[in-house]
């Protein structure tokens, strides 16, 4: 059967083969570069690649300096075309929704819902992205920000004081998992949120693994994750409709995006479906805090590494907490004024996100044949996106292997720094994410010095799937006594 099976690909492999030859051989020339055994490709190891923080990258340069900047390989079954950078990704990204939409891989789509702003492309995604959009504009920050203000307060209270040594991406992860989870529903601390935490870990491994159905497989259990979470958010649809129609939201509530998405209209007059709003607040809940939580540790990884960052830091924050002394303001509140003060804070936060972005590239999908740099790439292929190749590029970012937060003081040229990704699929909690940072590195730094339990580790990082150390950023704490 095995030897059936392997015959069977093999020939369709040729077919395909034969077939694309006398389809493109009065053409341009297809981009360099080869696909590697039938469907699989360099599959396994572009995977292995993205197992540490680097890997991506040293991956890539090999092929560039094999190929030149654009390549082709093949990728779980697709050809896949590796651009140039900057420019590469200004093409995908200005002709998305003419030459190109976005793609995932039908087992993220199962993963992630049908509904999900994340996997929609085209009209869908436009009238999804137009509706949540009203949930992250700078009015419904300067709602958000008390709660992420009171929460980052108690978390650095209840859990690091008294320490003298704590892992700080779990800390970091607790705190921004907290947010997000009063952000979308209004849910505490407590044993619901951890377990809900720990089943977005399973389902997060699943996205990662060979989408395999089979009980045991890590993409089993993360459908298995996924329906007990659904199960949790009808829970909560069900309480708060209920408290709706007898008009007793709480307080608190009354903010969250819950609420919002069972009382405010779309553009048409009408409120969305259970589906729609289980599908996005899943998106949210996993997006809201993953990334965030990683890139704080890993802040603090690089502020531990450079006291002349730690001491500047500390004094921004304090010319803050001056000038609100100053002004008769509550010192522990944190508004949105104070936020557009923490200038350098947030040039920091850029460069880590630049060494360790949540999201190294993604994939769009081909609608019509193309063009590019005197290369034919056939309708049909995926175009690869990536910051790897800009990030760490000296011409863009000088001595790109150094940790220099200044180099934030001017901007990058477009389409070189891409954290939040680009184009019409920008991350959507960009500001919220920035917001609930910096309040955190507000309170940690005027309460907290920390170094590392490993001063001399400098990589290599793992990614699993967002960046941390081995020792997931063990430090050993010192309170401070603020005046």
């Amino acid at each position: 059967m095995t030897l059936i099976t392997v015959l069977v690909v093999t020939v369709v492999w040729l077919l395909w083969s034969v077939s694309s030859y006398f389809r493109y051989r009065n053409r341009l020339p297809l981009p360099p570069g080869n696909f590697g055994f039938p469907f699989i490709g360099q599959t396994i190891e572009h995977l292995s690649a993205m197992s540490t923080a680097d890997g991506i990258r040293q991956w890539m340069q090999k092929k560039v300096d094999k190929h030149g900047p654009i390549f082709k390989y093949r990728f779980m079954g697709y050809p896949m075309v590796i651009l140039d950078q900057p420019e590469g990704n200004k093409f995908i990204f200005q002709n998305e929704g003419t030459t190109n939409h976005t793609f995932f891989p039908s087992f993220i789509y199962t993963l992630s819902g049908p509904h999900a702003l994340l996997t929609q492309a085209g009209d869908s995604h436009k009238f999804t992205r137009r509706y949540l959009n009203r949930f992250f504009d700078h009015a419904s920050m300067s709602r958000y920000i008390p709660g992420v203000n009171r929460i980052a307060m108690r978390q650095l209270t209840s859990h690091w004081q008294g320490k003298e040594q704590l892992v700080g991406l779990d800390m970091t992860l607790s705190y921004t998992f907290s947010v997000i989870c009063n952000l979308a529903v209004s849910l505490e601390e407590g044993p619901l949120m951890e377990k809900v935490r720990q089943e977005f870990h399973t389902w997060t491994k699943g996205l990662y693994s060979v989408p395999i159905y089979l009980p045991g497989t890590q993409y089993y259990k993360a459908l298995k994750a996924r329906t007990y979470i659904l199960k949790v958010l009808d829970g909560f649809l069900e309480q708060r409709r209920k408290e709706i129609a007898e008009d007793r939201v709480a307080e608190a509530s009354q903010a969250d995006m819950l609420t919002g998405m069972l009382t405010v209209p779309d553009g048409e007059g009408n409120l969305p479906s259970d589906a729609f709003i289980k599908d996005n607040l899943y998106i949210l809940l996993f997006t809201g805090f993953d990334s965030s939580g990683s890139t704080l540790a890993m802040t603090m990884f690089y502020i531990a590494k450079h006291p002349h960052v730690y001491k500047a830091i500390v004094e921004e924050h304090k010319l803050i907490r001056d000038e609100k002394r100053r002004s008769g303001k509550d010192l522990n509140t944190v508004t949105m004024e104070d936020i557009s003060s923490m200038k350098y804070t947030w040039n920091v936060l850029q460069e880590t996100l630049r060494f360790h972005a949540p999201l190294e590239g993604g994939q769009r999908k081909t609608v019509t044949d193309l063009e590019y740099k005197g290369y034919y790439i056939p309708k049909g292929w995926l175009l690869n996106w990536n910051n790897q190749q800009s990030h760490f590029n000296p011409k863009y970012f000088k001595d790109p292997l150094k940790f220099d937060p200044s180099r934030w003081e001017t901007r990058p040229p477009p389409f070189t720094y891409l954290a939040f990704g680009g184009g019409p699929h920008t991350c959507l909690g960009y500001e919220f994410a920035k917001m609930s940072m910096l309040v955190f590195m507000h309170h940690l730094v005027q309460n907290y010095s920390w170094s590392l339990v490993d001063p001399s580790y400098d990589g290599p990082f793992i990614r699993d799937p967002f960046s941390r150390t081995p020792d997931r950023v063990l430090v050993t704490l010192k309170q401070l006594v603020v005046s």
